[in-house]
């Protein structure tokens, strides 16, 4: 009794508005890009849900362009979608539940869409974006642009 005692109030310390809000809340919080710490009962399994993190994604550069590499386990090519609209690159996709008659008792394995964006530079060339996907790796070529256009432009005022 003192022990179930114990952990009753445990649990309220760290559930202070109590279990409801704090589902709600933390439901909420997941599209957080750092995320949040759920609290799950114990012995409870883990629901299958969307994705709690985006793809993680490697930018480098060279002398002659860009690479930016996405990871994205369990997914194929056709699952993929890569776009470049004026500066901005994105690289949306799905991975699909995959259904079966098996009852699952706890997953940490993620599903559901997913978009990144990214503005590109100045130099990048909007015409030559190559894509290769393999293992589970999605890598883009982004050629830089031998005349890069300016930044910026000063505009002359005159008077009237």
């Amino acid at each position: 009794m003192a022990d179930s005692l114990q952990r009753s109030q445990q649990n309220a310390a760290l559930t202070p508005f109590g279990g409801d809000f704090d589902r709600f809340f933390n439901r909420m919080m997941r599209s957080w890009p750092f995320g949040w710490p759920e609290s799950t009962t114990a012995g409870e399994p883990r629901a299958l849900r969307a994705f709690e993190h985006m793809p993680s994604v490697e930018v480098k550069e060279n002398g002659k362009s860009y690479t930016v590499s996405v990871e994205l386990p369990g997914l194929d090519e056709k699952d993929v979608k890569v776009l470049v609209e004026d500066d901005i690159l994105t690289i949306s996709g799905e991975k699909k539940v995959e259904r079966t008659d098996d009852k699952t008792h706890y997953s940490e394995r993620s599903y559901g869409s997913f978009t990144r964006a990214f503005t590109l530079p100045a130099d990048a060339d909007r015409n030559a974006v190559t894509a290769r996907f393999a293992k589970g790796l999605l890598t883009l070529e982004i050629g830089k642009t031998v005349n890069a256009p300016a930044q910026g432009k000063e505009i002359e005022i005159k008077p009237s």
